[in-house]
Order: structure tokens, then sequence, then C-alpha cells
């Protein structure tokens, strides 16, 4: 699932609900991926997440610091009952895409 296209016109940059992403699975995965693609600058892909997909706070490892994103590095997260997004502030971009699988 593409959950931001900067390629697109409109551009998309979406949350996703990582439950559901879960129920997708059957069952079967323990975690997502996440993967970013093409190039980009200006700034880092920052990772947010929400309880009600309104209010959204960075996301942070074990020691406080933000979880980014970078370009062809696959990230792991566990499922939890939680929005996931994407914070693109300052980010250029014409063929960014992020993927959840």
């Amino acid at each position: 699932m593409v959950i931001t296209d900067l390629s697109q016109t409109p551009q998309i940059n979406k949350s996703v609900k990582l439950t559901e992403i879960a129920a997708c699975t059957n069952g079967r995965s323990e975690c997502i991926m996440l993967l970013a693609t093409g190039s980009f600058s200006g700034g880092d892909i920052k990772l947010q997440v929400s309880q009600d997909d309104i209010n959204y706070y960075p996301l942070t490892d074990e020691n406080g610091v933000q979880i980014l994103l970078k370009a062809d590095m696959p990230l792991y997260l566990k499922f939890a009952n939680l929005y996931l997004k994407c914070d693109l502030t300052g980010i250029s971009s014409q063929d960014l895409k992020v993927s959840v699988q």
C-alpha cells in the first residue's frame, strides 16, 4: 500500500491505521515494512503516530529520538493500534513514494 506518492497530481500523503494492515495479513505477520523510494532533498522523512488520526506526535525510539525513514532502507515496525503517517516538512521531490508492506 502506497501512503505517500509525490509523483501524483495531486500529491498523496495519507495516514494508515496499523491494525488494518495487520488484519490483511490474517495474523501471519508480526510487523510491517516501510520503504521510501525515489530521491528527495530539503529534509528528513519523519514518522508520526496518532491514536485518533487528528493529533499526531513524533514516533520515537527507546531513547526518545524521532524515527526517520531513509531512501531505499527498509524500516520494520511492530503492529499497534495507531495511525501512522509521514511528516514531509521541507521535503522536495518529484518521485518520492513511501509504501507499507
